[in-house]
């Protein structure tokens, strides 16, 4: 049986170690077992600019309350 492996650099500690060219973490073991209670970059919050409403929403609210007559 064949396996490919990749050599990697931890982006956490900058140690050397084998990856399985089907795999796509960027820590070693030790790394990956140090953060994995910290959120993912999916989880956490988008910075930016906030969304913009639509003005729609905001003459339905406005109407709604008596404002817009």
């Amino acid at each position: 049986m064949e396996s490919r492996v990749q050599l990697k650099i931890c982006e956490g500690c900058g140690s050397l170690w084998y990856r399985a060219q089907t795999q796509l973490g960027v820590y070693c073991e030790k790394c990956a077992e140090k953060l994995k209670d910290f959120p993912s970059p999916e989880s956490r919050k988008r910075r930016g600019r906030p969304v913009r409403k639509k003005l729609a929403q905001i003459w339905a609210v406005s109407e709604a309350i008596g404002g817009a007559q």
